[in-house]
């Protein structure tokens, strides 16, 4: 089916998208032609993109969708002088293992059918109109979390009686059966039908059984027409498997609306191609089977869906000045339901005329001489029923008749007079008229009153038209208020407020009231409430911030001093706390350069040191290659490298991270950590190999440290966690573990994995006693903070929301915590702090 692709990874695949399978719905509405081709083009590009995009799983879903948007986008855009458009309705699924994660795109519907349990996932209020119809289109994500034989169906357009077939369904039926349900509705159908099996992992796309329509007409039912390379199911009404890929989902696709199958027990109107068209007359001879009124209105039916318009814009075609047969200038354009060349009719009869009535259908065309052609028996019928109100009708007709001649008599007399007054609006040189305006009066005429216009237009609508916008807003915000609190589970509670708050956002553009802001603090508060989400008020650092040229990658901070090494040099800025802000040293040198013999190169990592230390130093960096680098305000740099390792050299330092004294280094593209015992913040013996015999097998996809005591904490480039335990005996060697289970135990989170929907990039680990392991989720611009013993998560922290969040658009680059716990988060050229982190 255009517009519909399942695939698995590929063998090279960005980090973090080699178990993602991916499914892609594309339907598109306009008046546009798009060929299977184009169609084949836009999701075949759209997967290569998502498996080459790294980060987390949303993230990539999201370019996904972006650069559909972007390409119907700029294809509306060269056709609008046209007129032409076309708006993507979009839905993408990931299945991972048994998780699936959906991004809808415009008014489009997935329904999840489990054992016990189901789910019609459908916002859109969130999901917008579709692509194509602006530089960013909206998406809605949700998560299911898949179990054999559960059913998943993703379709535009829901019909009403598919709520019995799918939502009240327990358990889920077969794929055959739902299948057949499903087809069962009246008129185009254009949807997915996918059920989860245990397996391997494997795709297979599953296509109908092929019935033509000379099955109806009591003719020879020819062979279905199978796609290239496809095998065929022998067992009578079974799909026919099509394509096969590592994924254990089947999936049963109902064809495009150009397609049509008939299927001689239901009438199900989906099939890959119609059979050879027969003669368009034959007579009706006994051996045949005569056709009833109830197969008549079927194939009408039929016809009727025949001519409709494909869901992606059927290409208009050219003018034609080749001569109708007779039998079709005879019927009319419009008024008749059109039958199938391939249906045998009988010998139309010949209509008798009464020449009473020939001027009377002459001026009314009549139903009965229409259908005389194409439906010998109902025209009889008809004919026979018209014979016998023929007075009735024929006055109905005159009257007809002599409304539409007043009506045109009405419009020549309007236009004559319009004719004649409009020239007398306008400057003239006849000196004949009684009286004349003068020019520059007319002028001003009619340059204020267009103006007048406007303004009162503008006036009413701003005084009344956004009034009545607003209160409609503000009363579906409280319809979806009331609805939240009378519900009962969490997960249905959390989507309700977040309906309030989207009527709310909406309403604001039209209004700003009190009550708004009232009914949008009730929200936001049972929102964070049930999500587990603490807001603090971030302030701006910096006044006019660092300039444009800084992006600050990491930060160390003290009690009274922050410290931020900037990404373009390589060099580390210093701040100093005022208590209402910071105030920038630009006296501060700390830099890559030469210092006492030794090159330092770019530095890669920071760490703020104790006060009393053996060089006064207050912040420490790193290179790659291992040179330390100690600066302090007011004072030269000073260059030291950290010991040579034991046979072997440095690949690339990743971060550092110091405890009691002690120097933790990652060198993840070695494999290793190494652990350098200091002494007052220097570091003078040879450091021993952290790992004993059982390193982390992902370890180079490592990307920060942090340690505390024995154990050390490792976040990797996908979100993902790992830790490790030093052991110091030999019986008992370092055990790691990789991936640690992450703990959430908010029940509004219970079908969907926020870790999943988050883009962990970097991570701290506060001071005792209160020592909790933060993680910085920079495309949310929140930080998520989690037990360091058991991983279980107990809130996030982010800014205030609305109006009131003080932070600038954008992704977090770098994230500190002082001792005093205070919380630094960089936003591209500026930075913000809170004083009051729990």
């Amino acid at each position: 089916m255009p517009g519909l692709l399942a695939v698995t990874p590929p063998h090279k695949t960005a980090r973090g998208r080699e178990r993602d399978n991916f499914i892609a719905y594309l339907m598109l509405s306009g008046n546009t032609s798009f060929s299977t081709e184009e169609f084949l083009k836009l999701t075949n590009d759209a997967a290569g993109l998502f498996y080459q995009s790294a980060g987390p799983l949303t993230s990539a879903m999201r370019k996904t969708a972006d650069q559909i948007n972007s390409k119907l986008l700029e294809r509306n855009l060269t056709t609008t002088g046209r007129g032409q458009y076309a708006l993507g309705l979009l839905v993408l699924a990931v299945v991972r293992e048994n998780q699936c994660t959906l991004l809808l795109s415009g008014p489009t519907h997935a329904v999840w059918v489990s054992e016990g349990q189901s789910r019609h996932i459908y916002e859109p209020v969130l999901s917008g109109k579709g692509l194509g119809a602006g530089q960013s289109g909206n998406t809605y994500l949700s998560q299911i979390e898949l179990h054999p034989q559960d059913l998943l169906v993703l379709c535009g357009t829901f019909p009403r009686d598919w709520e019995a077939d799918l939502l009240n369904e327990r358990p889920p039926a077969s794929l055959d059966a739902s299948y057949r349900k499903l087809t069962f509705t009246k008129g185009d159908l254009n949807a997915v039908l996918i059920q989860a099996q245990s397996g391997h992992g494997t795709i297979t796309i599953l296509r109908p059984e092929v019935k033509t329509v000379s099955s109806l007409a009591g003719q020879p039912t020819p062979s279905p027409a199978l796609a290239p390379g496809a095998s065929v199911d022998q067992t009578p009404g079974r799909p026919t498997p099509v394509t096969s890929s590592p994924l254990a989902t089947e999936e049963a696709v109902a064809p495009q609306q150009t397609e049509a199958q008939t299927h001689q027990e239901m009438g199900d109107l989906n099939s890959d191609r119609l059979p050879a068209e027969l003669p368009d007359e034959e007579p009706v001879t006994n051996d045949q089977t005569i056709i009833t009124d109830e197969k008549l209105d079927a194939l009408a039916d039929f016809a009727a869906h025949m001519v409709q318009p494909s869901a992606y814009a059927i290409p208009p075609q050219a003018e034609s000045n080749t001569p109708l047969p007779k039998e079709e200038m005879q019927a009319p354009t419009s008024g008749m339901r059109g039958f199938p060349t391939s249906i045998p009719r009988a010998k139309p009869v010949e209509p008798k005329v009464v020449p009473e009535e020939t001027s009377l259908e002459e001026e009314i065309p009549l139903e009965t001489t229409v259908e005389s052609s194409s439906q010998p028996g109902r025209a009889r019928r008809r004919r026979g029923r018209f014979n016998v109100n023929t007075a009735g009708t024929r006055q109905v007709a005159k009257a007809m008749v002599g409304g539409i001649q007043t009506g045109r008599r009405l419009n020549e007399r309007i236009g004559s007079f319009l004719q004649k007054f409009i020239p007398r609006l306008l400057p003239s040189a006849d000196s004949n008229r009684p009286f004349a305006l003068p020019t520059y009066l007319l002028i001003l005429i009619a340059v204020f009153i267009p103006a007048i216009v406007v303004t009162v237009a503008s006036l009413v609508y701003f005084r009344f038209g956004q009034s009545i916008q607003y209160d409609e807003l503000f009363a579906q915000a409280t319809t979806a208020q009331q609805q939240a609190m009378s519900e009962t589970d969490p997960s249905r509670q959390r989507d309700e407020w977040q309906r309030v708050l989207t009527y709310l956002n909406e309403a604001d553009k039209y209004r700003d009231t009190e009550e708004g802001k009232s009914l949008r603090a009730q929200a936001q508060t049972n929102l964070d409430t049930l999500m587990g989400i603490i807001r603090l008020e971030f302030m701006p650092a910096f006044p006019n911030g660092l300039g444009n040229s800084m992006q600050i990658s990491h930060m160390a901070a003290s009690e009274s001093d922050l410290y931020m090494l900037d990404a373009e040099g390589g060099k580390i800025l210093h701040a100093s706390f005022t208590g209402k802000s910071l105030q920038l040293d630009n006296a501060f040198n700390c830099q890559p350069g030469s210092y006492g013999g030794y090159q330092v190169d770019t530095l890669v990592d920071l760490i703020a040191l104790p006060k009393a230390n053996a060089l006064n130093a207050t912040v420490m960096g790193v290179d790659t290659s291992g040179t330390l680098l100690y600066c302090a305000p007011d004072q030269i740099p000073q260059a030291i490298p950290l010991p040579a390792l034991p046979n072997t050299n440095w690949g690339r330092i990743t971060s550092i991270s110091l405890d009691s004294g002690n120097l933790y280094v990652l060198d993840a593209p070695s494999r290793a950590v190494w652990v350098f015992v200091g002494k007052d913040s220097t570091f003078i013996d040879t450091p021993y190999f952290y790992f004993g015999n059982e390193i982390p097998a992902n370890i180079e996809s490592a990307i920060d440290l942090a340690a505390n005591g024995d154990d050390i904490f490792m976040l990797h480039a996908d979100g993902h966690l790992s830790t490790c335990m030093f052991s110091r005996l030999s019986d008992a060697p370092t055990r790691c573990q990789d991936p640690a289970p992450r703990v959430d135990n908010y029940p509004a989170h219970r079908d969907v994995d926020i870790f999943q929907l988050a883009h962990f990039t970097q991570m701290s680990l506060t001071s005792a006693p209160n020592s909790v392991i933060l993680l910085l989720d920079s495309e949310n611009q929140s930080v998520f903070r989690f037990s360091p013993r058991s991983f279980e998560l107990q809130n996030q922290v982010t800014g205030y929301a609305g109006k009131a969040n003080p932070f600038k658009r954008g992704s977090v680059n770098a994230m500190a915590v002082s001792p005093n716990y205070v919380l630094y988060l960089a936003i591209g050229d500026q930075v913000y702090f809170a004083t009051n982190l729990p």
